[in-house]
């Protein structure tokens, strides 16, 4: 039988609030509530200033005011001012009296506040809310991640009430934390931890009512426990365990199927009654174990080859994004043919994590640490982290926690003046090595934390960190070949030279502009990497600035290409898979995104889904140019995500040119989830003038796959004058 009855009423104070900028008098005065706020400018809430063209440069702090009228709570009832988040920080007060602040911009906060309805039902709520640029090196202290820094952050401050307020009505006994775990996940049993946090006015038992909801909306499981709790806080933890539950699976290993858990508390009297709820909670989930050891995914024991995206802060205000373009995002990737999001130093709003586990798109999930961090900022890293895991830690689709991304900033830093010389680079790559208290001290600190706090998950205290002599610690390859340094073609020769860089490609990418006439003094937008367009694709190269824009759209193009084969063809021996950069860009003139600010896909997204799809032959890639005579040999690779085995799979290689064609072609079964040397096409380069194509293709039944490769073949007197040059 349902026992949970009814939610807990509440007071919705969402609307237009009076805001404007703090000054010495606001400072005295804001939270007065005699005062007369009637000509200010009002801003949404939830939302951000920003959204108000009149605070759209302001950098804050902001007082917010808001007057509303709310009735005594009953006899037995407790009111609650809840904060679903704000951006980034906020001190507030009710009637003039201080309430208490927050922290974490997506950390929910709540209040008792009943003693403040028992005088009168008129009451302003004040809230002083800050989004101070975060600062740099140690003097760093604010945490949030891409919303403000790197890349991938939109320009302008994210400061606002970001989520919405409310005045909830609850028993004696409220549920403060909640977080619910899957622990167990087999064909035979599936097994779910809850823990809660109450707060309890009274001495008392309460009886907590569990319900649990198939997939197919079913109740399959249910029960109820009484606890004996103190007054104040109170922690109850117990397990639901589920019979031939369903699993849930990446989509391109099964379904995903999703339970509802819904838990319900009600007081017993003294006498042994029960009374109405007091407060519940509820959560979605899929029964599911998942597992990264190096770099290698195994969902439910399946191994899984990861190909994978950065998605940072989808828009300045956040928390404004639509249903729907959260949810085109994340249709957007999977289409590309990827199985993996990579949410890059932030926490993103909650209908992605939903949309991701409906999809069957795992998430490699941050926290909002990106970079080097004041010491003085352990403690809030170590809260957040556990209130991350409270917060978004029963979707299955969260496969990994990440605890720091570049704690010792970028191993391969952006490149420097044209003529930087090269002990100026060895003592910046020298600074990434060496021990620092982000590296050596904050992120194990953190990493310990989210192991606490989840047991289920793997963690990856940091990201982007070389291995050392003396430490090992597996974390992504940051190289940027291509856009940092070298050229986007070297990573099978350095992952050959160093295997341990090729267990997880995460740093690459380029960024590339909207088609438009750039003048010569471009990039200049916010987030351009300008050091890196100077050595790669400067503009002042082309003739005109629609040349140089389709230009670095063809090189990002090449460079997602290139580099997603290679470690394709690396399957497991050592790599387990890859992390692009990025989904989309953070603003209108450019970026890293395969898709622009508006959605609109790159050339570079047509050369992902390519290089993504589930069977693929890969060759060697030729040199861009050739002489006459050269000998060329190409091996041919064919790669396989598919979960069955492929019979009489057919493969065929072509070199043709003018009145020239060499072909060479395989034959064989192909293993599930595999990477096969399928054969090599060697020649020689005949004396023709221009393009040399080379055309691969793999057939097997209804699945087909085709690449192409071009060397320009050009004289020999021209390849040596080139080669004079050069020198």
């Amino acid at each position: 039988m349902d026992r949970s009855g009814p939610s807990p009423s509440g007071l919705s104070l969402s609307g237009q609030w009076y805001a404007a900028p703090v000054n010495p008098e606001l400072t005295r005065t804001g939270a007065d509530p005699d005062l007369d706020d009637s000509d200010w400018e009002t801003v949404p809430v939830p939302g951000y200033w920003g959204q108000n063209e009149h605070f759209s440069d302001e950098p804050g702090p902001l007082v917010y005011r808001y007057h509303f009228q709310h009735p005594r709570p009953d006899w037995g009832k407790r009111l609650w001012l809840r904060f679903a988040g704000v951006t980034a920080t906020s001190d507030v007060w009710l009637d003039g009296s201080y309430v208490g602040d927050t922290r974490g911009y997506f950390v929910p906060h709540q209040f008792d506040v009943s003693d403040a309805f028992d005088d009168t039902t008129n009451h302003v709520l004040s809230v002083e809310v800050a989004a101070p640029p975060p600062g740099t090196g140690r003097a760093k202290r604010s945490i949030t991640g891409s919303l403000q820094q790197g890349p991938l952050a939109p320009p302008g401050s994210p400061g606002g009430i970001s989520k919405p307020v409310t005045i909830v009505e609850t028993g004696t006994t409220a549920i403060i934390h909640s977080r619910l775990l899957c622990t167990k996940a087999t064909a035979e049993t599936g097994e779910l931890l809850v823990r809660l946090v109450l707060d309890t006015a009274t001495v008392g038992d309460i009886k907590a009512y569990t319900s649990v909801t198939g997939p197919d909306g079913q109740a399959v499981a249910g029960g109820s426990e009484t606890h004996t709790l103190a007054s104040g806080e109170n922690r109850l933890e117990w397990a639901i365990t589920l019979e031939e539950p369903e699993l849930w699976w990446p989509a391109q290993l099964g379904e995903q199927p999703l339970y509802d858990i819904a838990v319900a508390l009600r007081p017993i009297g003294e006498d042994g009654t029960e009374g109405a709820v007091s407060d519940r909670t509820h959560w979605r989930t899929g029964i599911r174990r998942i597992t990264v050891d190096d770099f290698t995914w195994r969902v439910n024991g399946k191994r899984l080859f990861i190909k994978g995206i950065s998605l940072g802060p989808q828009d300045r205000f956040l928390s404004s994004l639509s249903g729907k373009e959260i949810r085109d995002d994340v249709k957007s990737a999977k289409s590309a043919g990827l199985n993996l999001l990579r949410v890059q130093g932030h926490i993103a709003p909650e209908e992605l994590y939903t949309q991701a586990d409906q999809e069957g798109m795992l998430i490699w999930q941050d926290l909002p640490l990106m970079g080097c961090y004041a010491t003085s900022t352990r403690s809030a890293a170590l809260e957040l982290a556990r209130e991350v895991v409270d917060l978004i830690g029963h979707h299955p689709s969260i496969s990994v926690w990440c605890a720091h991304d570049e704690p010792n900033g970028a191993p391969i830093p952006e490149p420097g003046r044209a003529d930087e010389p090269a002990k100026s680079l060895g003592r910046r790559l020298g600074r990434h090595l060496l021990p620092s208290w982000n590296r050596s001290v904050l992120d194990p600190f953190i990493r310990r934390e989210l192991r606490g706090a989840d047991k289920t998950r793997s963690v990856i205290a940091r990201s982007g960190s070389l291995p050392t002599i003396t430490n090992v610690t597996s974390s992504d390859a940051h190289l940027w070949l291509g856009w940092h340094a070298g050229g986007h073609e070297d990573l099978a020769e350095i992952i050959r030279q160093w295997p341990r860089l090729g267990l997880f490609l995460g740093g690459f990418g380029s960024q590339s502009v909207s088609l438009q006439d750039w003048d010569e003094e471009e990039p200049s937008w916010a987030t351009a990497m300008m050091g890196a367009f100077e050595r790669y694709l400067p503009r002042r190269a082309y003739a005109d600035g629609f040349s140089w824009a389709a230009a670095t759209r063809a090189y990002q193009a090449d460079l997602v290409r290139s580099q997603i084969e290679t470690v394709r063809r690396l399957k497991y021996r050592p790599t387990g898979g890859f992390c692009l950069m990025a989904l989309s860009d953070a603003e209108p003139a450019g970026g890293f995104g395969v898709l622009d600010s508006a959605r609109q896909p790159k050339p570079a997204y047509e050369a992902l889904t390519d290089a993504c799809r589930p069977l693929v032959v890969i060759g060697d890639t030729p040199p861009s140019m050739t002489i006459p005579g050269q000998a060329i040999s190409l091996m041919v690779h064919v790669v396989s995500d598919l979960p069955h085995r492929l019979a009489n799979v057919k493969v065929t290689a072509v070199a043709s040119s003018t009145n020239w064609e060499r072909r060479n072609a395989w034959e064989g079964d192909l293993a599930p989830d595999s990477c096969s040397h399928a054969g090599t096409l060697a020649f020689v380069v005949p004396e023709v003038n221009g393009p040399l194509i080379i055309d691969l293709s793999v057939q097997a039944g209804e699945v087909a796959a085709t690449n192409r490769y071009q060397t320009i073949v050009i004289p020999p007197s021209e390849a040596i004058s080139r080669t004079t040059v050069g020198q």
